[in-house]
């Protein structure tokens, strides 16, 4: 309906309005199944082809540098090690390796981590809403796994850095079946202050190994382990040792399509040597944790 108006005097105009429905067509969504295999909140995983990608220093990937590039991820502080998530301080992180805990994460006070990025398969690194199984920490947990290593063919890996080097070893113990992997690193600055005929040493190493066997597809056996320890000596007086050794071995069973199972038996140990050479008095201590666990766990298949 149209209608004129003249504007001329002040003008009260009612219309009364009429409904007009226009119908649309149906929108269908449809899909065979909508599984959700991760509904883990605050959840950062990185492979160890991501984390090499990330720009380094001195030559040396550094997965605890990496992991504060996250957001409410930042470091401790100036010539500290370990790292901060959210507030909280760095001893209210739980890191583990190949399940088994590490007490302390860095070699040369903070300089390196004691994570071999060429022997480390993946990580996650759990902000918030910590899953049960890790039995609970303030701030986070640092979830490192270790490569299983190549069961069809020989592989050699290495750098060689200004003040350390790495080498990877990696081959089949029974071709297709069973796997190996053996990466260890060390430092030589003891051979700078040699050179500088400062009186002193300085220095790290650290071994990473793992062998795995499948028997057949059902079970498959893995034996991991870590090995690390720092020396630091000024000029005879004062000396200062420190390591972490770990130990995991996990058998996998799976029952079904849906349903398997891991049991391990996790050793992990941090030993720590203070000495004053001139009061000849030394400090020695450890931690020590042995643990024994069985996971049943169900899975959706797509």
């Amino acid at each position: 309906m149209k209608k004129q108006i003249e504007l001329n005097q002040n003008t009260k105009l009612n219309i009364e309005l009429t409904e007009d429905t226009v119908s649309l067509n149906e929108v269908v969504i449809s899909n065979n199944k909508t599984n959700i295999k991760t509904p883990q909140m605050s959840v950062n995983k990185l492979s160890a082809k991501t984390i090499k990608k990330i720009p380094v220093v001195l030559g040396e990937v550094d997965i605890l540098k990496t992991i504060q590039l996250l957001p409410g991820v930042t470091n401790s502080g100036e010539g500290a090690s370990g790292f901060n998530v959210r507030g909280g301080a760095a001893d209210q992180n739980l890191v583990l390796l190949d399940e088994a805990p590490l007490y302390n994460t860095s070699h040369l006070f903070g300089f390196f981590s004691v994570f071999n990025a060429d022997a480390i398969k993946d990580i996650k690194l759990y902000k918030g809403g910590t899953p049960a199984q890790f039995g609970g920490r303030i701030s986070s947990i640092l979830d490192a796994r270790q490569k299983d290593g190549n069961n069809k063919e020989y592989h050699f890996n290495g750098g060689i850095g200004l003040i350390s080097s790495r080498l990877l070893v990696e081959g089949p113990t029974k071709k297709e079946k069973g796997s190996f992997l053996l990466a260890g690193r060390t430092s030589y600055a003891n051979l700078f202050l040699k050179l500088a005929n400062i009186d002193s040493r300085v220095g790290f190493y650290d071994i990473n190994a793992k062998i795995s066997h499948q028997f057949n597809e059902n079970n498959r056996l893995y034996l991991s382990g870590y090995f690390g320890n720092d020396n630091f000596e000024i000029a005879n007086l004062l000396t200062n040792d420190y390591g972490n050794n770990t130990f995991n071995l996990r058998w996998n069973h799976l029952f079904s399509d849906k349903i398997f199972s891991n049991l391990s038996f996790i050793y992990s140990k941090y030993n720590y040597k203070l000495g004053f050479n001139f009061l000849n008095f030394e400090w020695v201590s450890f931690i020590q944790n042995t643990n024994l666990k069985y996971d049943l766990s169900s899975m959706s298949l797509s």
